[in-house]
């Protein structure tokens, strides 16, 4: 189901919080019978926040991931499903998760609200950045031509979902952020590309903004086929690659283990990056995302103004 996020949306906002609040709740109750402390401060469980998705490979890749920290560390690993970016930071934030698979721009958002902390990040020999789709058989040439349609983001913290398809379309039709939703018949987000592409192939969105990376990833697990889309806007290349967040509070030689791992893990589980359109896991340093903080500013809008809309 198609979350409204628009100025009509609000309501169902508000909704969607008391759900996500509800949702960590029962995740706490149930992790605090499982989890907690162990010795030296060690979690007894490592549960790793992911976001879903409808693609089978990628989900055995993430169930992967867990059985390769639990062998790395000793500690039993889970993966948490969450709805959205944002059900990731303030599982982060709250200590329901140890660890997070999120975007930049919700790195940045994390990193503020949850003070999360840059485990790794990835990087790719194939930069990826946001293209604005529709149809292939559609009559709309032009992000001009949209006016009065029904537009898709993926989830208010993506980068190449929301933050980058804003920045390109207010370029593009010569608009401010906060004149851009008026632009559109409605605008919503799927909560993820995956169901982006699923929602425009199905005639339920007139265009979305997605990463390029997507529709290849989507069309080799036969979800959908690339000849269903035509690309009419882009972006410029994103930088950063997608951080893997820990929670602040982790003892520093669980850190250390986790990184190690991660920084050889295009070795040990290739499939998981590829995935997520990735070629290997890097250190990396905060101040890798500041290309992305600049485009945020552009929009002129805080973080907690973007996730709002």
């Amino acid at each position: 189901m198609l979350k409204n996020r628009g100025r009509k949306g609000r309501q169902s906002l508000i909704v969607s919080l008391v759900l996500m609040l509800v949702i960590l709740s029962g995740c706490g109750a149930e992790a605090s019978s499982t989890s907690g402390e162990g010795e030296g401060g060690m979690p007894e469980v490592i549960r790793i926040g992911m976001m879903p998705s409808e693609e089978g490979e990628m989900n055995r890749s993430q169930e992967q991931l867990a059985a390769d920290i639990t062998e790395a560390t000793g500690i039993p690993a889970e993966i948490f499903v969450a709805e959205d970016y944002n059900m990731v930071i303030e599982a982060l934030r709250a200590g329901k998760i140890e660890i997070g698979m999120i975007g930049p721009f919700g790195y940045i958002i994390a990193t503020e609200r949850a003070n999360a902390k840059l485990l790794v990040r990835s990087e790719s020999d194939q930069p990826s950045n946001t293209v604005i789709l529709v149809q292939k058989d559609s009559p709309y040439q032009t992000v001009q031509d949209l006016k009065g349609k029904d537009f898709l983001f993926a989830d208010p913290a993506s980068t190449s979902g929301n933050l980058y398809p804003r920045a390109t379309l207010m370029k593009e039709l010569d608009l401010t952020n906060e004149e851009l939703d008026s632009f559109f018949g409605s605008v919503a987000f799927s909560g993820g590309h995956d169901k982006s592409l699923l929602a425009l192939a199905n005639g339920n969105a007139d265009a979305i903004g997605t990463s390029s990376l997507m529709v290849p990833m989507m069309a080799e697990s036969g979800l959908v086929s690339e000849d269903d889309y035509r690309v009419i806007a882009e972006s410029e290349p994103i930088v950063g690659g997608a951080p893997l967040l820990y929670r602040q509070d982790l003892p520093e030689e669980l850190v250390t283990q986790l990184r190690e791992l991660m920084v050889d893990y295009h070795e040990k589980n290739p499939s998981f990056l590829e995935s997520m359109g990735a070629s290997r896991f890097v250190e990396g340093s905060d101040s890798d995302f500041d290309p992305i903080r600049d485009v945020a500013e552009a929009l002129d809008m805080s973080p907690e103004e973007l996730l709002s809309k």
